[in-house]
């Protein structure tokens, strides 16, 4: 484990000249971790975009993470990164997909990379480790639109937990300097921001906060090219309250709202050593090397992923039946407590 950096931003920047921003909950964290890969870049790094590819369900309907094998108009790096252009899509068994990674890097003109989640948790950690053997890498900063990354478990309002937690265990085992972004409490629709402030300020007790950042007008420029380009609603949000919206936004069909305030332009600086030491769930995947046995760990602690609520989804589409993803959820959330898991408790 590296850590993060002494000081703040600035001088992490200063220090580890070439970044890896890295997207780390798949789907529109692609267009999320722009907001640092810009500020990296107008701070006087030489940022590489990166994000975990993992497209939602209505993107592709196909279940679990995109394997880099499936990549088309790109370059493998090692088992499970992959560099990728505008022109890159992934070939998936209903039909072929854009990657939002690909988007973005198409909308900015530049090469990004795609990290396979396929592998597991040592897959991700894999992936930032050849990034600083191939690219020259000398840092890296995860980006989590809405910061459900800071999960506990027990929380009713989780939808995205197995992408996150694969990506905390990678940041805080790397042997790369890193840090932890949250972009945006709240932004996604998925914990409360009050829960998210609560667990910042946990690890700012425990000296876990490096400081605290937000959208500026100076990063606006890339920041909406990545937008237009991107299919991504949740990484929106931080945009959306900093050029002034203000109320309730219905996102992911509905499923979800967000209270957009200005507290979404704001991000948190975190280190990620110690977000994974208060996270259950990316210690529950330590060690994992197939997404599969990674969900299997965290259903065991009663957590139903975004793995399970797509095979279900999947499995009703195939029967020909309607389906409510809010019911779903329930269900299953239901069926693993009938199992026998044991949910971890919630922090006070």
């Amino acid at each position: 484990m590296a850590g993060a950096a002494v000081g703040g931003l600035r001088e992490f920047i200063e220090e580890h000249r070439r970044i890896l921003v890295y997207g780390a909950g798949g789907g529109g964290d692609a267009a999320g971790a722009v907001y640092f890969y810009s500020k990296v870049k107008r701070l006087g790094g030489d940022p590489v975009l990166a994000a975990l590819v993992w497209e939602r369900h209505p993107i592709d309907p196909y279940p679990g993470p995109i394997p880099i094998e499936s990549l088309v108009d790109a370059e493998y790096l090692g088992w499970t990164l992959a560099r990728v252009t505008g022109a890159t899509r992934a070939m998936r068994p209903h039909g072929e997909v854009k990657p939002q990674i690909a988007r973005v890097a198409g909308a900015l003109g530049v090469e990004a990379y795609a990290v396979d989640a396929t592998k597991g948790a040592e897959g991700v950690l894999e992936a930032l480790e050849t990034a600083a053997e191939e690219l020259g890498v000398e840092a890296v900063i995860g980006v989590d639109v809405g910061g459900d990354i800071l999960a506990k478990g027990c929380e009713e309002d989780l939808w995205s937990p197995l992408a996150d937690a694969l990506s905390l265990y990678a940041l805080s085992e790397t042997r790369m300097p890193a840090l932890l972004v949250v972009q945006g409490p709240g932004a996604d629709g998925e914990l409360p921001p009050s829960t998210v402030l609560r667990y910042i300020a946990r690890l700012a007790s425990q000296g876990g906060l490096i400081g605290v950042s937000g959208v500026e007008k100076a990063d606006l420029p890339l920041i909406e090219k990545a937008l237009e380009a991107s299919l991504s609603e949740a990484s929106r949000i931080p945009y959306r309250a900093f050029k002034g919206d203000y109320g309730v936004a219905h996102i992911r069909g509905g499923t979800r709202s967000v209270e957009v305030t200005p507290l979404q332009a704001s991000a948190y600086i975190l280190d990620p050593v110690k977000a994974y030491e208060d996270s259950p769930l990316a210690q529950a995947v330590a060690g994992t090397r197939g997404v599969n046995r990674a969900r299997e760990e965290l259903n065991r602690l009663c957590v139903y992923t975004e793995l399970d609520l797509e095979l279900d989804l999947s499995r009703l589409s195939e029967s020909g039946a309607s389906a409510d993803p809010v019911k779903l959820r329930s269900e299953g959330r239901a069926r693993l407590r009938r199992l026998g898991c044991s949910p971890p408790p919630c922090p006070r």
